[in-house]
């Protein structure tokens, strides 16, 4: 799960966007960064280590202990978040404030802490403070692991309280090396925000502005972390992102190749991951087609970039390279886990070979492989520039790889008007007539969704940390947004989809 801010949903779009139900709530997830809100209460417990690692602040309650705890009726922001943990924790210091290192606990529903008893998100928020020594006064102490042991020995009746202290019960073991094992990523682990902070204030003193205000955190999610700065030049954004993650190459190469359709990136740090750009203003509304012939222009030229792209770390996800990866997932051990019930998972295999036909199709065709963002969104275009006059781009190369340009259109699809579409594939003419170009068109729509899936699975074998995955989650979702679209396109031999559907948690 990400929790993100308003400010930042256009900074962090990471296109994951996850929905899924439990019990009686229905709740819409943005795994990436997409601003969104929740349809049920978001209970979030906050983890806050002592400087030495070795302790964890909690809440004394009437007859039990927890840690400090906040209940928001619908999604938060992490800005909202970090103000208000400040509040309770240290109110007098004005010097304070909190950032969020992780969720370890992903995409989870639990019932609210005893005696209520509404579901709703539950996020458990390993946080540092900055600039203030922590103290705990009032109603907070410092405990130890044994101490958290035995609260856990007594904890029964609230599985959220349980499942967060075997999880709090791993930070406190004493060994710096296993803690850095557990969190996967230098990103979660204590201290990174005050390097990435540090770095981000010299890269805008080094455009020759001048920082106002502190360093913002303003979203965070198993993908991505972004910050935000006010200086006297306007806003600057960085984005850190996951473990193996190729974005910050991929977009550095595109702000090379073609500086004038990306964000103006003003410095990158291959150690901590991220890159700097500056502000930017959401789209209009109207212009969202603008996007479309944009991207398609953008993917016609980079026919002749190919090699320039492939040395910028973009990965090569062609339909040939896709078939052979989706029949290997057949046999999978994590794929299997996530599907779950085999009945799940036969779904999976009675369809995969038809979409390795569709691979085959496009194969065949004579639209060459071009540039591919990959997530392809309103939510990830903008204008140049703070005031909203500047020129159309694209951002949040996440996805981005090197395969068949058709594959932007899975989510565009059920966007853009028909007149729009036509409008695209009226570039691609010299590779075809129109009707040949429509029937790649559906097939490259319906494999864009595989794309992702793809990519969700590689990012998880190197950083699944979270107690419920939101790579399982994402996964799933594309997945059946994947069935969805083949049902559309209905290609003669596909049976019809009697389920079962994955509905969630």
């Amino acid at each position: 799960m990400a929790i993100s801010s308003a400010a930042a949903s256009v900074v962090d779009a990471d296109g994951a966007a996850v929905e899924s139900a439990a019990a009686s709530s229905s709740t819409s997830a943005a795994t990436s960064g997409v601003s969104g809100t929740w349809s049920c209460p978001n209970y979030v417990r906050v983890v806050l280590l002592a400087v030495d690692g070795k302790n964890v602040l909690m809440e004394r309650l009437e007859d039990s202990w927890d840690m400090p705890y906040f209940t928001y009726p619908a999604f938060f922001e992490v800005e909202q978040l970090c103000d208000d943990v400040r509040q309770a924790l240290a109110p007098d210091s004005d010097g304070a404030y909190f950032s969020v290192n992780c969720d370890l606990f992903g995409v989870n529903h639990y019932p609210g802490r005893p005696p209520a008893e509404d579901y709703g998100v539950a996020s458990l928020l390993l946080m540092e403070c900055h600039g203030h020594d922590l103290k705990a006064a009032s109603k907070y102490e410092w405990k130890d692991a044994a101490f958290v042991t035995d609260l856990l020995s007594t904890c029964t009746d609230d599985r959220f309280m349980r499942e967060a202290l075997q999880l709090v019960s791993k930070l406190l073991c004493g060994d710096p090396a296993r803690v850095a094992a557990f969190l996967q990523d230098p990103r979660f682990m204590l201290g990174w925000f005050d390097k990435a902070a540090s770095w981000f204030r010299s890269v805008v003193a080094s455009t020759g502005a001048t920082v106002c205000g502190r360093v913002v955190q303003t979203t965070v999610s198993i993908n991505s972390t972004t910050f935000k700065v006010p200086s006297t030049s306007g806003e600057f954004y960085l984005k850190a992102v996951g473990v193996g993650s190729q974005e910050v190459e991929v977009t550095k190469t595109v702000a090379f190749v073609c500086p004038d359709i990306t964000l103006a990136l003003v410095d990158s740090h291959g150690d901590l991951n991220c890159f700097v750009s500056r502000a930017f203003s959401p789209p209009d509304e109207a212009a969202t087609s603008t996007f479309a012939l944009l991207l398609g222009r953008l993917q016609v030229d980079s026919v002749q970039l190919l090699a320039i792209l492939r040395e910028g770390q973009f990965p090569d996800c062609s339909p040939m390279a896709l078939a052979a990866e989706m029949l290997g997932w057949m046999d999978d051990d994590l794929v299997c886990r996530w599907f779950g019930r085999s009945s799940r998972h036969d779904r999976f295999v009675k369809y995969v070979h038809h979409l390795a036909a569709m691979c085959d199709r496009l194969t065949v065709g004579n639209v060459p492989g071009t540039l591919v963002h990959g997530d392809a969104s309103p939510r990830n275009t903008a204008l140049t520039g703070a005031d909203g006059a500047g020129k159309p781009i694209l951002f949040d190369w996440e996805f981005a790889c090197i395969g068949h340009p058709f594959y932007d259109w899975h989510e565009l699809h059920g966007v853009l008007s028909k007149e729009a579409r036509l409008a695209y594939l009226g570039l691609f003419n010299r590779y075809g007539a129109m009707e040949e170009l429509q029937s790649l068109y559906d097939a490259g729509r319906t494999l864009g969704w595989c794309m992702k899936m793809s990519h969700v699975l590689k990012r998880a074998r190197l950083c699944d940390m979270e107690l419920g995955s939101t790579h399982k989650a994402s996964f799933l979702q594309f997945w059946e947004h994947t069935v969805e679209s083949l049902m559309d396109v209905a290609p003669p031999g596909v049976p019809e989809d009697d389920g079962p559907k994955w509905s969630g948690l």
